[in-house]
């Protein structure tokens, strides 16, 4: 019941940004050794902007989770062995970052549950050519909602995903920024309500979830951002036995219930795909006939 409480599982460690500034050092463009955006950077940069925008209230310190990490030494420690390496001769920093930061101002009850509106992030030094010459680097952000019961998020519509690409800390602040500015909170309300509301049968959650299986492997099909296998077995063991999202009764299932085992399977993806499949979760719902 662990990772319940936690937005992505997938071989990710906890970090934090004070922890990032202190013990990571920051990578840079080979040809040139032009610094690249520290992670840490990109984090302050996006809550302070959610600060200034939800003044209303103090923002929590982000929740970091880092991944894939890139492991050195100082020139010094060149020919000790790694088990004779001391802890001030190891450089290190991750290639793969995520943030989630809270907006305890606004919640919304959906379905019974508590919903909490977040900001979140994704950094990927593997998306950036650090092996040439200094270049503008992408960055995610996107704002949605969080269900406090099992601390999935709700990033579907239009807008709520910005992927972006610079090279100043100063466009990072006026992209999140603007996005929290965008963001119509009462519309993707209404539209998760409006999920409460429809049910699958047994039956038409049965042939759902055969369809999205045999068209994941649709060559016709744009399938990257899907679910794959082993998340839908999740979908359909969540089915039968989630705590809070399962079928009724009669075996039918809310898409609001749905949504959420598609949205709790999709933590187990990779830190640098977790956004992107949210907007895959969406077009996955299509395919009920409910869309």
């Amino acid at each position: 019941m662990e990772s319940k409480n936690q937005f992505i599982v997938a071989n990710t460690t906890s970090s934090s940004v004070a922890e990032m500034k202190k013990d990571h050092i920051i990578p840079v463009f080979a040809k040139d050794n032009e610094v690249a955006i520290a992670h840490y950077e990109f984090v302050q940069q996006t809550r302070d902007a959610v600060q200034m925008y939800f003044d209303q209230c103090v923002v929590p310190e982000p929740l970091v989770k880092v991944s894939h990490p890139i492991h050195g030494r100082i020139p010094e420690a060149m020919y000790k062995r790694p088990n004779e390496l001391l802890d001030r001769e190891k450089t290190l920093y991750y290639e793969r970052m995520m943030f989630l930061i809270r907006v305890p101002a606004v919640t919304k009850v959906v379905g019974g549950q508590t919903l909490s509106l977040v900001v979140a992030g994704v950094k990927a030094y593997n998306w950036d050519r650090l092996q040439g010459k200094h270049t503008p680097q992408r960055f995610k952000l996107a704002i949605g909602f969080q269900v406090h019961v099992c601390s999935n998020l709700c990033v579907f519509t239009d807008g709520d995903l910005v992927d972006f690409e610079t090279n100043t800390t100063d466009d990072i602040y006026l992209k999140a920024y603007n996005m929290c500015a965008n963001f119509n909170v009462e519309d993707q309300v209404r539209k998760l309500q409006e999920w409460s509301q429809i049910s699958l049968s047994e039956e038409q959650f049965k042939s759902f979830i055969g369809r999205v299986r045999c068209d994941f492997f649709d060559s016709e099909r744009d399938t990257s951002n899907w679910l794959g296998d082993q998340q839908m077995a999740k979908v359909v063991r969540g089915y039968y036995t989630d705590e809070h999202f399962s079928r009724g009764n009669d075996g039918s299932i809310t898409l609001w219930n749905l949504y959420n085992l598609l949205t709790e399977a999709n933590k187990s993806s990779y830190v640098d795909s977790f956004l992107d499949r949210y907007q895959g979760i969406d077009r996955i719902l299509k395919m009920t006939s409910y869309d």
